[in-house]
């Protein structure tokens, strides 16, 4: 178990790092990862960051209920939990560049992004399921893959609320799945669920903070701050990726 300061400090992090995904609907995980790897190590961060993750997104699913879109919500995990499950087996023996790997592909998302909504492609309900499937089996690996989901979800048309919650529905059911898979093989203990409930606790009220910013915005604000923070990201992975 950690230290009794290096969890106040993960609690204290886990706050304004809920509260920047609850109003942009991903970034919480991202923020946590390297702190978390400090506090616990590498095996221990992904089912710790993981538990903490289900709630937080469950929570963000919950503030925006009245804005999801479940047709998508139900193709996108036809493939994301196959594969977060044999992602999760594979989760021991992950490479170090894929920190590295996600900094280039958090670099492509805002291009990529313009090109699905002005570009001849447009993002149709049938390809969500192929999106699950990659985003799952690299959600098992790396622990936390939101912006990933962003240009495409945005592509399709999702915005504020029904973009925030509709991603984190997606993504807290794969965060289950991968949870199950953990503790089938040990990596899921009780001080690891414990301490994932606690920094989980606090992204509820970060979540709830978070939504009320979010109505806040407009549509143009919103989509500018998600392409801001995906290319800090981005820098950051490439610079110092968690490891």
């Amino acid at each position: 178990m950690p230290s009794a300061a290096a969890t106040l400090l993960l609690l204290a992090a886990a706050l304004p790092a809920a509260v920047a995904g609850g109003a942009l609907g991903f970034g919480t995980g991202l923020v946590m990862l390297p702190l978390v790897v400090w506090v616990v190590g590498v095996r221990a961060s992904v089912p710790v960051l993981t538990i903490a993750l289900i709630v937080g997104n469950a929570s963000r699913a919950w503030w925006s209920r009245d804005e999801l879109d479940w047709r998508v919500i139900g193709a996108y995990l036809d493939g994301a939990l196959p594969l977060a499950v044999f992602g999760s087996v594979l989760y021991t023996t992950a490479p170090e560049w894929l920190s590295r790997l996600m900094g280039l592909v958090l670099f492509s998302i805002v291009p990529l992004r313009r090109w699905l909504e002005r570009g001849p492609r447009k993002m149709q309900l049938r390809h969500f399921p192929v999106l699950g499937a990659a985003n799952g089996l690299l959600s098992a690996l790396v622990a936390a893959t939101g912006p990933i989901n962003m240009p495409f979800f945005l592509g399709y048309g999702l915005r504020r609320g029904a973009y925030v919650g509709t991603d984190a529905a997606c993504a807290g059911a794969v965060h289950l799945v991968k949870t199950l898979v953990y503790g089938r093989y040990a990596l899921v203990t009780s001080e690891t669920s414990a301490l994932g409930l606690a920094i989980g606790a606090v992204m509820f009220v970060g979540a709830f903070i978070g939504r009320r910013i979010l109505d806040r915005m407009n549509d143009r604000t919103f989509v500018v701050a998600l392409e801001v923070l995906v290319t800090g990201l981005g820098v950051v992975f490439l610079i110092r990726p968690p490891h």
